[in-house]
């Protein structure tokens, strides 16, 4: 049996960790120091920031649960979960780790996104949102919400297109 990717390569595996971990930091104060803008205006009581009017706005809100507030009050699960799902996908990397751009998004987004929500969680028993879409009756949503769901499309885009394939090689004759 093959050796897992990071036992292989040491030296090379950490550097790429290293790139990507500096993405998740960039990702994670992105999100936290959005959640403090905003969360420090409702304190102010300045209430909701139009940005386009009848389409987007930021209104604070605190959320208990998790997408579209389901399992709602449950942060003591929801926090052990993200827990154990960040856990998981720094393993997952390590055994299964690809260089893909597709899968270095997808991964650095999802862990970045699932981080700064883990924090609000952890530290506060909820997680503050603030971007609001006025046109459509849709919850609302914060950054790392919106990193968790750019990631997942770009995790798909890389099983539905690269996994398993094979690189092609293009030679002159």
């Amino acid at each position: 049996m093959d050796k897992p990717v990071f036992l292989k390569d040491k030296k090379k595996y950490f550097i790429e960790l290293s790139f990507k971990l500096g993405i998740i930091v960039v990702l994670i104060i992105a999100d936290i120091a959005t959640k403090v803008y905003f969360a420090n205006r409702h304190a102010q009581r300045l209430g909701d920031m139009t940005v386009i009017p009848r389409i987007l706005s930021f209104t604070y809100t605190r959320n208990t649960g998790a997408a579209f507030g389901i399992f709602g009050n449950s942060t003591l699960f929801l926090t052990i979960a993200s827990a154990v799902f960040i856990i998981g996908f720094f393993v997952a990397d390590m055994f299964f780790h690809n260089k893909n751009g597709w899968y270095v998004a997808s991964f650095t987004l999802i862990v970045g996104g699932a981080i700064g929500n883990f924090i609000d969680r952890a530290f506060l028993g909820y997680v503050r949102d603030f971007i609001r879409f006025d046109f459509i009756n849709f919850a609302i949503f914060n950054l790392a919400d919106v990193f968790l769901t750019i990631g997942l499309i770009c995790y798909c885009i890389w099983i539905l297109f690269f996994v398993g394939k094979k690189d092609k090689v293009v030679t002159k004759k």
